[in-house]
């Protein structure tokens, strides 16, 4: 009976043991379980940011070296272990009070360009100004960096590069895709601080500073910071400067194009070589006609009008130039962030080759409604359609119905359009074939994640892997 009491026992055990894992197991598939990673992350990597900047390697290595030594320092009374670390820990203690104490009123100003661009490294000159009546010796400028760590949506959404091939531990508390997207960084990097600095009271200098945007939009500059080392560069204290925020447009990345033949005797060339036809007064004379109300004085043939008796027009054949659509696909239903940006980005590369004399460039796309920008021949800059993109947000609403409707109410005009979608589903092949249906000449590229699947609706399109982009835009 005993026997048969232990066994029903050790049954329940394990079923008990079976349900913990099964609950944790469905705990870690919830959202709740992301959000509480989340939070531990985030917290963790903060407290790691403020060390970092403030304790040098060197120091580390050494209070590394004072723990070792105390375990290895058994006799206190006769090992010399013991008198190392003593002597160490003396060091650090007075660079450690050292770096604390150091003062410095200080103020600064940058002078920065009004744009940038994505990938390309931007250079600006900080003007600092010693505001104390001390003078500062040794110390460093520079910008605190973006904040490198991820958004809830990010964390939860995006995925590690052959992260599933990682064991159940890993895959479960996401470490490794933390550390992905942290490395990811934030919307730019700030690059080497300045070098060493003195100034005497009331002294001004000028230093230049560099920084790396990583991602489109505005880039607000509002933490500038002086470094005050110790003199054995082992700690250091990082105080914030009398600035105020700046802020710097960042345009899409570019991409370079193929030649493409988008018809009306045009074409869209790298560098922006349209040979246009279309649009325009003036062209070959054709002959004489009478004066139509409305027609140009500068179009009247005096000797005939003075032979005839009444008024007549030299009529010239009509030339045009010729007018391009540009739809920029902003869902972010079926996609995601990261399918978007690269949109946007070969988006950016149509508007960057286009001829700003020669044609016309309507650029649409869905925000909260609607909406189109055209640039070209004397209408805007092709800088304006670069500073909408470099603003243009996703959104998880929104109906490709009104996007058709906007480019139908616009199609009489234009000579072809390019569509751009970021991802695919069978609401975007609805749109294009509605499109294709009623006879607008369209080019089409889908940015995709992986490879490009099977549907006739893909017929004619150029699929684009968001890893490979510029590779696959070459291909043509």
């Amino acid at each position: 009976m005993g026997i048969r009491k232990h066994g029903l026992s050790t049954i329940a055990t394990f079923g008990e043991v079976w349900f913990l894992i099964f609950r944790v197991s469905e705990i870690c598939q919830t959202g709740a379980f992301d959000r509480w990673l989340y939070r531990n992350y985030r917290q963790g990597s903060s407290a790691s940011a403020f060390v970092r900047r403030r304790v040098q390697p060197a120091a580390g290595l050494l209070m590394g070296g004072c723990g070792a030594s105390v375990l290895m320092g058994a006799n206190l009374g006769k090992s010399i272990v013991v008198v190392l670390t003593l002597l160490v820990f003396s060091i650090l203690c007075v660079a450690f009070l050292w770096a604390f104490m150091r003062q410095a009123r200080l103020s600064a100003f940058r002078e920065l360009r009004q744009t940038g661009a994505v990938g390309e490294q931007l250079d600006y000159v900080v003007t600092v100004k010693n505001e104390g009546k001390r003078p500062v010796r040794e110390f460093y400028l520079k910008e605190s960096g973006d904040d490198p760590r991820p958004t809830v949506w990010e964390f939860a959404n995006l995925r590690e590069p052959g992260g599933e091939e990682r064991n159940l531990f890993d895959r479960t508390f996401a470490f490794y895709r933390w550390k992905w997207l942290t490395e990811r960084g934030g919307m730019w990097k700030a690059m080497d601080r300045s070098g060493a600095l003195e100034l005497e009271p009331g002294e001004t200098k000028k230093v230049t500073l560099s920084l790396m945007p990583r991602r489109r939009g505005v880039l607000r500059l509002n933490d500038l910071r002086a470094e005050l080392p110790d003199p054995m560069g082992l700690f250091q204290r990082h105080r914030a400067m009398l600035n105020e925020e700046d802020e710097v447009l960042i345009i899409p990345k570019r991409y370079r194009l193929p030649n493409l033949d988008l018809g009306g005797r045009s074409e869209m060339k790298v560098g922006g070589e349209t040979a246009s036809t279309v649009r325009g007064e003036g062209g070959e004379f054709m002959g004489l006609r009478e004066y139509r109300a409305g027609d140009s004085l500068r179009k009247i043939h005096w000797k005939a009008w003075a032979r005839t008796g009444h008024p007549i027009v030299k009529e010239f054949e009509e030339m045009r130039f010729p007018r391009y659509g540009l739809v920029l696909d902003t869902s972010l239903k079926e996609s995601g962030p990261e399918l978007l940006e690269e949109a946007i980005s070969v988006a950016a590369s149509f508007v960057s080759t286009m001829d700003r004399e020669s044609c016309l460039l309507d650029l649409m796309f869905v925000r909260e409604e609607p909406e189109v920008f055209t640039a070209g021949r004397g209408v805007a800059r092709a800088d304006r359609l670069m500073e909408v993109l470099a603003q243009v947000e996703g959104s998880d609403e929104g109906s490709y119905e009104s996007l058709r409707e906007l480019v139908l109410r616009h199609a009489a005009e234009m000579t072809a359009c390019v569509l751009v979608f970021s991802g695919w589903s069978e609401e975007r092949a609805d749109f294009l074939n509605r499109l294709r249906f009623s006879g607008l000449e369209v080019r089409v590229f889908v940015i995709g994640a992986g490879e490009e699947p099977d549907e006739e609706a893909l017929a004619d399109v150029h699929w684009l892997r968001w890893e490979h982009v510029r590779e696959d835009l070459l291909k043509g």
